[in-house]
């Protein structure tokens, strides 16, 4: 199926069931959010309704940043998903910075981000029974204001968009032979230096084990 220009996010569901695997997800979600003026996205299961604390992510960020993230550990000090886990409805990154305290080092964050095209980005809690929690985030280059404005346009679409993807997991997760393989960030981290063409030793001493 071909994505022509949608304006329904009813109309997506097609696009997103056709999906293959989770590889096939990605470059569709991309498509769909590229569509709607964002640059990337991050989702990421936090707690499945089967009740396994290990969750599944996946992201089109910026392949030098997805690095530096794992590598310096931020996904310790990352203030999304913490926020998205008292709320159930969209909100916007810069809110962040408004009802909490940000550390040095989530300042840090937010700061580096911007420096790779990640200037703003807009969070899709998603909370489903047996405390299943899913943060589904989209991202651009606009600046605050102009992506403030953008994205409360548009944001309960991207919420209806945001639940479809979450169903397409869980239905990949369950399906027999198209599983969806669940990884602890550590092993995430493996996977992100061997996917980036290190060996094993490499590996391993990057993780400084």
């Amino acid at each position: 199926m071909e994505l022509a220009r949608i304006t329904n996010p009813d109309d997506y569901l097609p696009f997103i069931e056709g999906a293959k695997d989770l590889d096939d997800l990605t470059i569709k979600v991309q498509k769909i959010i590229e569509q709607w003026g964002f640059s990337s996205f991050s989702y990421w299961l936090k707690q499945s309704p089967n009740g396994t604390h290990e969750p599944i992510a996946f992201a089109t960020y910026p392949a030098e940043y997805s690095k530096h993230y794992m590598k310096n550990k931020y996904y310790l000090h990352d203030m999304i998903g913490l926020a998205s886990t008292a709320s159930c409805l969209p909100f916007d990154w810069s809110q962040i910075e408004d009802n909490y305290h940000i550390t040095r080092m989530q300042k840090q964050l937010f700061d580096e981000s911007a420096s790779v095209g990640m200037k703003s980005g807009g969070c899709i809690p998603i909370h489903g029974p047996y405390n299943s929690h899913a943060v589904f985030s989209v991202v651009s280059d606009q600046s605050k204001k102009e992506f403030g404005r953008w994205f409360n346009t548009c944001k309960h679409d991207i919420h209806i968009i945001a639940l479809y993807i979450h169903e397409k997991v869980l239905k990949l997760d369950s399906a027999s032979g198209q599983r969806v393989v669940s990884m602890t960030m550590r092993e995430l981290e493996v996977l992100t230096w061997v996917s980036r063409g290190k060996t094993y030793w490499e590996t391993g001493k990057a993780m400084f084990c």
